[in-house]
């Protein structure tokens, strides 16, 4: 009988916390880390703001849900130092997106839109089916 353990794969594929690595092998993990350059990244934290978000909307509790929210501020910020934004300049495109098209307190929900074919704004919508697929 062999006395050595098999070890056993389990891919990843994502950016992690910095301080994660050595978390992990402090337990007893093999970590195949690698340092993306800059394109990557940013596409990486691309990824993972997708990520939290998804982990926001399957969160049940108050306190799951500030756990991912607050990933989700982390990955923002992380967003913006990479792509040199001022996080300012986000806040205040924040304040200008709600002073001309409102926020979100009245709970507004649009199930559909109807359009005339000759209205030049229905190229918009043709413009982007993934997002306004057309009802027939």
């Amino acid at each position: 009988m062999d006395d050595m353990q098999k070890w056993r794969r389990f891919k990843i594929d994502k950016l992690i916390r910095d301080k994660m690595p050595e978390i992990m092998r402090s337990m007893g993990l093999m970590v195949d880390e690698r340092t993306v350059d800059v394109d990557e990244y940013i596409s990486l934290l691309k990824l993972k703001l997708v990520e939290e978000a998804t982990e926001v909307f399957n969160a049940k509790s108050l306190e799951e849900i500030t756990e991912e929210l607050a990933d989700v501020c982390e990955v923002l910020l992380s967003l913006c130092k990479a792509q040199n934004i001022d996080f300012e300049a986000v806040e205040k495109a924040r304040i200008n997106k709600k002073e001309h098209k409102g926020g979100f307190d009245k709970r507004t929900y649009n199930k559909c839109v109807e359009i005339e074919a000759n209205n030049p704004f229905i190229k918009y919508y043709l413009n982007n089916k993934e997002a306004y697929p057309e009802e027939v």
